[in-house]
């Protein structure tokens, strides 16, 4: 299976550069996406939907800057960078809570984002 924070590296490169196939073979069918003060994306066809939305913005830098890990759930904080036209990016900040089916499995059966954009350069 690997560890839990190599697993959690590789779904945010899946993330960063638009891999829907393993993003969505990283979930369970009943997976609940929460994009905090937005909307609840239900399921893995809603849920796939999504990324197909997310992939039209094409791929996006997704720097992680902290991790922590407990049992079945996973934080990780980051800054990722969106393209919005060529020459043109959007940042925010970031903090996901991966909620996994159980300890030992790496199927993500919730995820909980909160985002905010970053206006000022830091």
């Amino acid at each position: 299976m690997g560890s839990r924070k190599d697993f959690i590296k590789k779904i945010n490169e899946a993330f960063a550069s638009c891999d829907i196939e393993f993003i969505s073979g990283s979930v369970t069918d009943d997976i609940q996406w929460k994009i905090v003060g937005d909307k609840t994306i239900a399921g893995r066809s809603d849920f796939e939907s999504e990324l197909g939305r997310m992939k039209q913005g094409g791929p996006m830098e997704i720097k992680v800057v902290e991790f922590i890990n407990e049992k079945e759930k996973t934080v990780v904080e980051g800054i990722v960078e969106i393209k919005i036209e060529p020459g043109k990016y959007k940042r925010y900040a970031f903090c996901d809570v991966y909620i996994f089916k159980d300890d030992n499995s790496n199927k993500v059966k919730e995820l909980r984002t909160y985002i905010s954009q970053i206006k000022k350069k830091q």
